[in-house]
């Protein structure tokens, strides 16, 4: 039997994943445009949100995502992640700074942390305390920074979210406004094999922190358990609204659901079905933001110490969900 933590971070991994790759809004006007031209513009849109940007180079972020997971019952009920944070890139750097804060909750279990890159050094904080991250980790973490063109983009790529990779049949729908701003909005679908390639590779990052060996998560997302992820969803759909002057993303909203065939539920913690629903806020967009470093530090070694405690805490918790299941 699965542990409820490690099932909880596991389908977290999806679900972080797959519900930063949009950005959500309000109502808008309808396009006008045929079929072909709404496609055409959708992708002159996408194109300019990844170019050179500098308007794009800090904001905030705000996540909030819902997933309900059916086929385990220790998963009754809807499991909350939350991501809040910032980003900065300082005129003439090639990587942003940012704080990202990450929480995930489910009945009574809560589980949090956070990340800081500041001036090239990453920590993992936990509570008011940082452990500095390794640098051969933190040139891991920072290495996709360059290959994308500006200073939102970079954040998304050092996390593996690389949603221009992910579209599918994206069309331009109408306009409207979101906090004051004129918006452009695109509809379209998600290519899951893109999307959970991303994962996978976000995966092989935790695993050099030892995160996913601390929660009892394989170490790896390998081919067999991606096609059953991929062959599980039956819906993936998202709209994105980006700002019609300044071309940077404002908010978001994701749409997905998946029924798990019986060959796939073992690989897949036994889950027959899933629902998922994310919305994501893009504010403060060009505002300079303050990134720093945590003040209270500890070594790398008692992260590693805290993360073999948290481990403990699962061992811990499939012993008596295993005495459980045997009355």
């Amino acid at each position: 039997m699965r542990t409820t933590i490690r099932s909880m971070a596991a389908m977290a991994l999806a679900l972080l994943g797959g519900a930063s790759l949009v950005a959500c809004g309000e109502s808008s006007s309808a396009s006008s445009e045929t079929p072909a031209a709404e496609r055409a513009a959708a992708q002159e849109i996408i194109r300019q949100a990844l170019a050179v940007n500098p308007k794009a180079s800090s904001a905030r972020i705000t996540l909030t995502a819902d997933l309900d997971v059916k086929g385990i019952r220790r998963l009754d009920g809807p499991i909350e992640a939350t991501v809040d944070g910032r980003y900065d890139l300082p005129a003439g750097e090639t990587v942003p700074d940012f704080e990202f804060d990450v929480g995930l909750s489910h009945a009574d279990h809560a589980l949090g942390g956070g990340i800081v890159l500041k001036d090239g050094t990453a920590y993992i904080t936990l509570g008011s305390v940082g452990y500095r991250i390794p640098d051969d980790i933190t040139r891991t973490l920072t290495a996709p920074a360059a290959h994308a063109n500006n200073g939102l983009t970079k954040t998304a790529a050092m996390f593996h979210v690389n949603p221009q990779d992910w579209q599918r049949d994206a069309r331009f729908t109408g306009t409207t406004t979101v906090a004051g701003e004129s918006v452009k909005r695109i509809d379209g679908e998600i290519r899951p094999e893109p999307a959970f390639l991303d994962l996978a590779r976000f995966v092989r990052f935790l695993t050099r922190l030892g995160v996913t060996q601390a929660l009892g998560l394989p170490a790896e997302l390998g081919p067999q358990l991606r096609a059953a992820l991929v062959r599980s969803v039956t819906l993936a759909r998202g709209q994105v609204w980006i700002g019609s002057e300044d071309h940077v993303l404002r908010k978001a909203h994701l749409e997905g659901r998946g029924v798990v065939a019986p060959r796939d539920r073992e690989a897949l913690y036994g889950a027959t079905s899933a629902t998922l629903e994310a919305d994501v806020t893009v504010t403060d967009v060009g505002v300079p933001q303050e990134i720093s470093a945590p003040k209270q530090l500890d070594s790398y070694a008692s992260l590693q110490l805290a993360l073999s405690a948290l481990g403990e805490s699962v061992r811990k918790e499939v012993r008596a969900a295993r005495r459980e299941a045997r009355r």
